[in-house]
């Protein structure tokens, strides 16, 4: 089995879109998720994945399967001003979960940007959170945490 974290052009926003609906569906079981006009799900910023240059879209493949995807974007520290990713959505199909494929997904795509990283889990999310929990302090062991009403917000450098 042959697993690719690729990075997407605008050509292929398709299939990005495809696995938007799914990941759409299970995020409106932990939080509100907009809607267009005429009632879908929708995600209001993909399209500026591919106009502006510190966004970077990923599918995530097995084989010749598109099993999941990531966006990336770099902004800037509010606390410092340097420089910083952060993971705006992470989405593997629920087949494809459980065999470690999520974990070799992120942490490959932490690594491909070295630096300062923020991550962000809805605290209702209940089984996302011990996934990224682990998975953060396995690459950082001075993981800093800190919450909001709706989110725990972790902090690393890779």
């Amino acid at each position: 089995m042959t697993n690719l974290l690729e990075s997407i052009d605008k050509t292929e926003a398709a299939r990005l879109k495809r696995l938007m609906v799914d990941y759409l569906q299970e995020m409106a079981m932990y939080t509100t998720v907009p809607t267009d006009q005429q009632g879908a799900l929708t995600y209001p910023y993909l399209e500026h994945y591919w106009r502006e240059p510190d966004r970077f879209p990923f599918i995530v493949r097995i084989d010749d399967a598109d099993c999941g995807f990531a966006l990336v974007r770099r902004t800037l520290d509010p606390t410092d001003g340097q420089p910083e990713h952060s993971i705006a959505e992470f989405f593997i199909k629920p087949e494809y979960r459980r065999g470690g494929l999520g974990t070799q997904v992120a942490t490959t795509l932490i690594r491909r940007f070295p630096g300062n990283w923020e991550v962000s889990v809805l605290k209702t999310n209940l089984p996302a959170q011990p996934f990224w929990r682990d998975l953060l302090n396995s690459l950082c062991p001075s993981l800093n945490c800190s919450e909001t009403d709706e989110h725990y917000q972790y902090r690393l450098k890779v």
